[in-house]
């Protein structure tokens, strides 16, 4: 956790670069002793939870928070990633959803998860302000390598008619 003193930039790049030793020391090794292993699960989750952090003015937008409500309420899981704190350029933010197929759920399915991407950026906007980037991408039980996505609506379609059980 940050100290009274460090900022989250700060502590965003102590943290990333203790977990770069780590993983020298992991490849030169061949492995880490439990405590490192368990050292480095943490940070990562720090890392992670950092990511999610919008950068001072900015927010996710609401298609993306209602997307991401939409997907949890039905049981898929969502990440959502800021720019890093150390970021010097236009902030963005990815928002991705998905999950894995069940069992038996889809036997012809050639590939077995749905992933949706969608990133939403600051370029030319007000500051403060963020809009939906290109279309989304997209991995599907059909299609098991990424490509173009459909839209925040026909995601949410999906959502409704393969809840995770």
């Amino acid at each position: 956790m940050t100290t009274a003193t460090e900022t989250i930039a700060e502590e965003y790049e102590r943290l990333a670069s203790e977990q770069a030793e780590l993983s020298a020391a992991a490849r030169k090794t061949g492995d880490l002793p439990t405590e490192g292993k368990q050292r480095f699960r943490e940070i990562a989750q720090r890392l992670r939870e950092i990511a999610t952090i919008p950068p001072a003015g900015y927010e996710l937008p609401k298609l993306a928070a209602d997307l991401v409500a939409h997907a949890e309420a039905h049981g898929w899981t969502s990440l959502v990633e800021w720019t890093s704190p150390d970021y010097e350029g236009e902030p963005f933010v990815t928002v991705q959803v998905g999950r894995k197929l069940r069992d038996g759920e889809m036997p012809d399915a050639r590939g077995d998860k749905w992933i949706y991407k969608a990133t939403w950026h600051s370029r030319d906007c007000a500051p403060g302000k963020v809009r939906l980037f290109r279309g989304t991408s997209a991995v599907t039980p059909d299609r098991p390598v990424y490509g173009d996505g459909p839209s925040i609506k026909a995601i949410r379609a999906v959502i409704e008619q393969h809840p995770a059980a």
